[in-house]
């Protein structure tokens, strides 16, 4: 009888160490990004986490164009935008991401916030050139972000994964000088599934905010209790539809 119970006490020991030694499974690749994040180690993802957060927001002291004349931004604006993209494309293809390009901006807007918002500096117009480079993973983002400081002069980042808008809108923007052009040019870094969401369910959200605020602007007048309470009840709206999209991403992480 006893020999009986140590035989019982040694099998399931046993059992438990021989997949130890199994053979990996083969896991194929998904685009689901809870599915990849099931398929890595919870480590693998924390230190993902810790390196996106860890990025700092910052901006050059001197940031500025070499131009201080709105037409002459725009007589190289073109060959900037190619030499982003060029870039871009490259970094997008190596993470496994996908760069997306708005194109230049529109010279009358440009002219319309030189004149409005920038004192008629030209030399402070800093997104006439933009891509946006998206990623379905946050250790992707991250490789997407340490090539393009090699490859460019980082003069600015907001990490907004480390502070996200009221709205709970994330990504990181990063401002760099073209090493060809010597242009500043804007690139958003984002993960799939928020960019879903701000492309999509968020708009009309975001369009409402937007309305009240105008209105209110328009009117010369301070928001009205009621338009504070209707803009807070829709950032709340927003925070629930990014918070659930963050999370996708990494389950254990709590929503900053």
């Amino acid at each position: 009888m006893g020999r009986m119970f140590k035989a019982l006490i040694i099998v399931p020991i046993l059992v438990i160490r021989i997949p130890a030694h199994a053979e990996p499974v083969d896991v194929k690749p998904s685009t689901n990004c809870q599915s990849i994040y099931y398929q890595q180690p919870e480590a693998t993802h924390k230190a993902a986490l810790n390196e996106l957060m860890s990025i700092s927001s910052f901006r050059a002291q001197h940031l500025e164009q070499p131009y201080t004349d709105l037409n002459e931004l725009y007589d190289v604006a073109s060959a900037a935008q190619n030499e982003l993209e060029a870039l871009a494309s490259d970094i997008a293809t190596q993470v496994n991401g996908e760069m997306l390009s708005p194109g230049i901006k529109g010279q009358q807007r440009a002219a319309e916030k030189v004149a409005g918002e920038l004192n008629g500096d030209a030399s402070k117009l800093t997104d006439i050139v933009r891509v946006t480079i998206e990623t379905d993973s946050i250790a992707d983002l991250n490789s997407a972000f340490d090539k393009l400081a090699s490859a460019t002069k980082t003069q600015e980042v907001i990490n907004r994964f480390h502070t996200p808008r009221p709205s709970g809108y994330r990504d990181v923007k990063v401002l760099v000088t073209l090493p060809e052009t010597n242009l500043v040019a804007e690139v958003q870094l984002h993960l799939k599934a928020i960019s879903a969401i701000k492309n999509g369910e968020e708009h009309a959200i975001y369009e409402n905010i937007q309305r009240i605020e105008r209105l209110a602007k328009l009117e010369q007048r301070d928001l009205s209790h009621w338009e504070l309470s209707k803009i807070e009840k829709l950032r709340t709206e927003s925070r629930a539809l990014y918070d659930a999209a963050w999370q996708d991403y990494h389950p254990l992480a709590k929503a900053v």
